[in-house]
């Protein structure tokens, strides 16, 4: 990923052009009466159906059944089972399993020159994937409660801390980012963030402190409300929506670079309603529909036109500064990719004392 694009993007536009119709089908094709979409649950599925969905369907008269019920790796296993007789039109994941969806096969590759695709045209050009569309970029680091944890954390080392027993919340290994706890950990040690013998290693001790393993974003924000955590991992973004309930949590950037995350959309491959399916995809990346992510999540979206609808607050929150930025983590996520079963089996093993 380019930096020079993401300070780009995380910063504020320049004004927006006229905005196009939501979606900019200009070809007749058979209408189907919905399309489904493989999404997470929760507070995002809530946000999906209020913003995207229903401006789609404003659009269309389609409607979009959600399918919340497994994780983003098992998106992938359901839509691979599923080839011969497709049912799912789009499936939501994020950047760490794009490679891994494209090596299964289950992804429609993204006709660019698609008419229906104007908006999805307009994005940050290095935020490109051929069979995926990122509608959103944040950054990983640090979250605590400032008035629980007495000296303010500047590197992934100060997870390990011992006064932290019981209390740090993590992401389990099914979670969108639960394998990035390998990486971190070598991080944490002063190594490449490809070693996963040191990462692994981390893992055994961080095991130790009986951290508290959350399944989703929404639970590891629920463990820093509710003071069961006082300290973990999370993305910027969502901090402000814990401190939106009052809770005294921070962020912080850790000397050894913060990891990027991104998320988006794809078109299943097999999927019966691929018209439909790829004005779906531009929906998601409409400059206006996607300052939800935004107002909702203080996510910045990532269509070279979104920042500019925002508020300056907004602005601010979305952005990174320039320092911070230039040392960004990029994970090799084709090699994580490759070893993710490995890695899972291993994570049990260690997370459950073997």
């Amino acid at each position: 990923m380019n930096r020079r694009d993401m300070m780009r993007l995380a910063g504020a536009a320049a004004s927006a052009p006229v905005l196009a119709r939501v979606a900019g089908s200009t070809q007749a094709f058979a209408k189907p009466d919905q399309v489904v979409c493989m999404t997470w649950g929760g507070q995002w599925g809530d946000a999906m159906r209020d913003n995207v969905d229903a401006a789609y369907t404003k659009a269309t008269g389609i409607k979009v059944l959600q399918d919340r019920g497994s994780s983003p790796v098992e998106r992938i296993t359901k839509l691979k089972v599923s080839l011969a007789n497709q049912t799912v039109d789009l499936v939501q994941i994020h950047d760490g399993l794009v490679p891994l969806a494209i090596k299964q096969g289950v992804l429609e590759k993204i006709n660019k020159d698609s008419p229906r695709l104007n908006h999805v045209r307009n994005m940050v050009p290095s935020f490109w994937n051929d069979y995926w569309v990122p509608m959103l970029f944040s950054v990983t680091g640090i979250i605590y409660n400032t008035k629980l944890v007495k000296t303010p954390p500047t590197s992934w080392a100060d997870l390990w801390k011992p006064e932290y027993k019981g209390r740090i919340v993590l992401p389990e290994v099914s979670h969108s980012i639960g394998t990035y706890i390998i990486p971190i950990g070598a991080l944490a040690a002063g190594k490449d963030p490809k070693d996963a013998e040191a990462g692994f290693e981390m893992l055994k001790k961080i095991a130790d402190l009986k951290p508290i393993f959350a399944k989703d974003t929404d639970s590891i924000m629920n463990a820093l409300r509710t003071e069961e955590a006082v300290i973990g991992i999370l993305y910027k973004s969502q901090t402000y929506t814990v401190k939106g309930w009052n809770a005294p949590v921070e962020w912080a950037y850790p000397k050894e670079g913060g990891i990027p995350y991104s998320s988006g959309t794809s078109i299943a491959k097999g999927s019966k309603n691929l018209e439909a399916a790829e004005d779906y995809l531009n929906v998601t990346m409409d400059p206006q529909v996607q300052t939800f992510v935004a107002t909702v999540y203080n996510y910045a979206g990532t269509n070279k036109d979104m920042a500019a609808k925002l508020s300056p607050e907004l602005q601010e929150r979305v952005k990174f500064p320039p320092e911070q930025m230039a040392k960004l983590v990029n994970l090799d996520h084709d090699f994580m990719s490759e070893r993710r079963a490995e890695w899972t089996q291993r994570w049990n093993r260690v997370v459950a004392g073997g």
